[in-house]
């Protein structure tokens, strides 16, 4: 009988250190997932415009080659496709890394996206290409912002022609059609004005396209 009640009084003492010990792991588990939840990191490869930011709702056109931080598999890349990848940023069209992180980022910047699991696909497997609880790397580059990109000087370049020769074609238009002519006097008053609003617009529309013209 002694010994029975002996072991009985073992049994619970096992017992709280046991609990003890699956406590303090417990606590040092979460605190290491604490520690380790950091979201999302933008580490930035080469700058884009510092100007042109978006912002939840905006239309964004990216591309990127996302890889497994354990190992750097690659598991998808729009590069790959040749197509830039399009969707709509800040309404869970895709994960919380690329929703916050993006924002982050200024139109035609490149960057990685070093995204922990919770803010990735969490404790869910996407297929056999990304296991769970998977920490993700992606090589991102926002080439659009509602369709506005940054342009190559042979772009500008371009640009620039195509609106001179608008402007050419609306003056010509001016002097053979009677109709029109009459219409853009009674808004500019004579060719001369007319030509003036032309010049105009197209000085306009090149200052916001060569703020766009990558450095």
């Amino acid at each position: 009988a002694a010994h029975s009640r002996t072991r009985r009084s073992r049994t619970p003492a096992r017992t709280r250190h046991a609990a003890r010990h699956a406590t303090t792991a417990r606590h040092s588990a979460e605190n290491q997932q604490q520690h380790r939840t950091m979201g999302v990191e933008v580490k930035t490869i080469s700058a884009g415009d510092g100007k042109n930011f978006p912002k939840k709702g905006d239309k964004l056109a990216m591309h990127y080659t996302g890889t497994l931080k354990s190992n750097g598999n690659k598991f998808d890349s729009s590069r790959d496709r040749g197509q830039l990848f399009e969707f709509t940023i800040g309404v869970g069209q895709v994960i919380k890394g690329w929703d916050e992180g993006i924002l982050k980022m200024s139109l035609g910047e490149r960057a990685t996206l070093e995204i922990t699991s919770d803010f990735a696909y969490g404790e869910r497997a996407m297929g056999s290409a990304i296991p769970a609880n998977s920490d993700l790397v992606f090589d991102v580059e926002l080439v659009k912002i509602n369709g506005k990109k940054l342009l190559t000087q042979n772009e500008f370049d371009d640009y620039k022609k195509r609106l001179e020769a608008w402007a050419e074609g609306k003056l010509k238009k001016y002097d053979e059609n009677t109709d029109f002519k009459e219409k853009r006097d009674k808004k500019h008053g004579d060719r001369d004005g007319y030509k003036a609003f032309l010049d105009k617009e197209v000085a306009s529309s090149l200052s916001d396209a060569q703020a766009l013209l990558k450095k």
